[in-house]
């Protein structure tokens, strides 16, 4: 699908990496840092016009060194996710579709990216899915087990999330609950979200391991297998 007007891409890249024990998002992977991964992978993805990195104030020297063939704009976040989001909109307060992305997740690929631009095209909102491998279980607040989900109706959610502009800027005008994801809030106005085949290796950096398991796919992509 072309899309003819301002496709901005938000790469929320403010989050305190408790988990990791470093900047997450600053760690070296592939030769460069994990936030350049994910801003060369958007800025090749057919019809992103514009970018903002939200961040650290410290930090934004160091993005706007970073390459990148389509115009770059750093802001600082907020405390949550969603007032980072929000942040990154009022630096584009009037594009036609907001693509929102995880700086942490540096293996998506604009092949991924333009599947979930297309499914937004046609319905205003999409996401990027899994299906779940694992059996779910709920279990209450003491440890012990309630049920087991139906695993054929569950599905991991990644990102880049895209939006159609007024959709977004409704919903973080209207709600300010907190929530994982930016579909979050539409589900909560009842505006449909569409989904679409993600992929495995499109992971999350969150832990050590997973920055190693991110560093090995990467050598596999490039032939390397790691010599």
């Amino acid at each position: 699908m072309t899309f003819p007007e301002q496709i901005v891409a938000i790469i929320v890249a403010a989050g305190s990496s408790t988990r990791m024990g470093a900047d997450k998002i600053w760690a070296e992977l592939a030769g460069a840092p994990v936030i350049a991964h994910s801003i060369a992978a958007l800025a090749s993805t057919p019809g992103v016009t514009d970018i903002v990195v939200v961040a650290p104030a410290a930090k934004h020297e160091a993005i706007a060194l970073l390459p990148c063939p389509v115009p770059i704009v750093t802001v600082e976040g907020g405390a949550r996710r969603q007032d980072s989001v929000a942040a990154g909109i009022r630096v584009a307060p009037d594009a036609a579709w907001y693509l929102v992305h995880d700086g942490a997740r540096p293996l998506v690929t604009p092949a991924v990216a333009a599947r979930v631009l297309d499914a937004a095209g046609a319905s205003g909102a999409a996401i990027p899915v899994v299906p779940v491998v694992d059996t779910i279980k709920r279990v209450d607040e003491q440890g012990r087990v309630r049920d087991t989900l139906d695993r054929s109706e569950l599905r991991a959610v990644q990102t880049p999330q895209v939006f159609r502009g007024d959709l977004l800027r409704r919903v973080h005008f209207e709600l300010d609950g907190d929530v994982t994801d930016d579909a979050a809030m539409l589900e909560q106005l009842g505006i449909p979200v569409a989904t679409v085949e993600g992929d495995r290796e499109n992971l999350k950096i969150t832990t050590p391991s997973d920055l190693a398991v991110a560093q090995a796919l990467f050598d596999l992509r490039s032939g390397s297998g790691g010599t």
